[in-house]
């Protein structure tokens, strides 16, 4: 760990920091367009592929080294609908929990800064040395004086000043990427969500809302030590277990990767029909698995509300789609305002034609009473394809963030699934 932040700070300094990783990506390309027409036709697919883990290397040491809102988008879009590479997602997959973290003494002069003395006279004890970092800040153990194990999450400092100067900066960085047209709707959600995460003491709400509500079996929440959070720091109590990815790592078993799937799929269907409220930051180092396989829940600043009538309403979605007709699909559709009126028939007829066969697909998940994720590798690749027939026809939908949020956290779930290769039932008692 270096003695010393090196974080580039301000707009001209991290600028520069994203012109030279974009740079180092622009001259990849230029090297492998300039040596395409000698390679041999049978060493293509790996001169390409080799380009694009140099890109990945890249890209991911740059947003490494910017922190913050870069790295949060990077961990959003390796979420999103497989638009990169297999090799740029592995990459991007490692800003869950693998972060270089900041030095300890800009770490401890956070602490002193929000509580007004050094950590020892707030703590018996306090490590330095950060265990976990993320994109936006970093945790640290600690000991309260009645002997109670901490965890304080520590924001970086002047996170909130980059958000802004980050976004824009980083839409120009994936300009050469292949379908970042796509992304542009996630960026925008994702800089508005960003805003909020950033206020650690709206992320203390967020736990007590969910520790005092979302009572399952097999899931552990944080308690929330309300006298020593701050805008900066959130002090809670230490959840024991593995990050999701780091478990999953180690090689359990068939039974406990399915008992793992199951309880993430009932906190979500839980969360959203029972509190009309759900955790939306599905990657795998939100999730801490125990050794007795229970869940225990982290990271609260990325969370959605929704109102009855949508909830009512989105309920009623799936078995719609499923049972194809045409007419309740589209009364459906006006009712949640995610359509446009006045759709003509053609149209209708061709938007319908992808709503089914995304229906067949969605289906085959009910079909009997365990989906096995393991024994249909191609499952999630072929919804793809399914929803992006659907993109064809977005200028006739209205974008509607709590769908987009809804779907977005409902795929990041399967994602995880399909990582598990799980076993697990689907049906519930709120959509089928």
């Amino acid at each position: 760990m270096t003695s010393r932040d090196e974080t580039p700070k301000g707009r001209l300094a991290r600028g520069i920091a994203y012109g030279g990783t974009a740079a180092r990506i622009g001259g990849n390309y230029l090297k492998y367009t300039a040596r395409k027409p000698f390679i041999a036709a049978e060493d293509r697919d790996e001169a390409r592929r080799s380009m694009s883990e140099k890109c990945a290397e890249d890209l991911f040491a740059g947003l490494c080294r910017l922190k913050g809102t870069a790295l949060k988008i990077a961990q959003m879009l390796s979420l999103e609908l497989d638009i990169f590479p297999p090799e740029i997602r592995r990459e991007l997959e490692k800003s869950y929990t693998d972060v270089p973290p900041m030095n300890r003494s800009l770490a401890r002069k956070v602490l002193s800064t929000a509580y007004g003395e050094q950590p020892e006279k707030v703590f018996a004890s306090f490590d330095s040395t950060a265990f976990a970092a993320a994109s936006l800040g970093q945790v640290h153990r600690a000991m309260s004086f009645d002997r109670k194990p901490l965890a304080l999450k520590i924001q970086y400092p002047a996170i909130r000043r980059t958000i802004w100067d980050d976004i824009r900066l980083l839409r120009g960085l994936l300009k050469p990427f292949a379908g970042n047209k796509a992304l542009e709707p996630a960026i925008h959600e994702i800089q508005n969500r960003l805003i909020e995460e950033t206020d650690y003491l709206a992320e203390a709400a967020n736990i007590r809302f969910f520790h005092d509500n979302l009572c399952l079996e097999d899931v552990r929440m944080p308690q929330v030590h309300e006298d020593l959070c701050t805008e900066s720091v959130l002090c809670m109590s230490f959840l024991e277990g593995q990050a999701l990815n780091h478990w999953l790592a180690t090689g359990p078993s068939q039974e406990a990767r399915d008992s793992v799937a199951q309880d993430l799929n009932n906190i979500f269907l839980h969360s959203f029909y029972e509190l009309n409220c759900i955790h939306a930051d599905p990657n795998p180092g939100n999730y801490l698995i125990g050794e007795d396989l229970t869940i225990g829940l982290v990271d609260f600043g990325c969370i959605k509300r929704f109102t009855p009538d949508f909830v009512r309403q989105y309920q009623r979605l799936p078995k719609i789609i499923m049972q194809g007709s045409k007419e309740k699909y589209f009364e459906a559709l006006r009712e949640m305002e995610m359509v446009n009126g006045d759709l003509d028939r053609k149209t209708e007829e061709a938007i319908h034609e992808c709503a089914y066969t995304f229906g067949k697909w969605l289906g085959r998940m009910f079909e009997e009473e365990y989906f096995d994720f393991n024994a249909h590798p191609a499952y999630i690749k072929e919804g793809k394809e399914a929803i992006r027939s659907m993109f064809k026809y977005r200028k006739y939908f209205i974008m509607n963030p709590d769908i987009l949020f809804l779907d977005r956290t409902r795929y990041g779930l399967m994602r995880i699934f399909e990582q598990l290769k799980c076993r697990i039932s689907l049906h519930n008692q709120y959509e089928c």
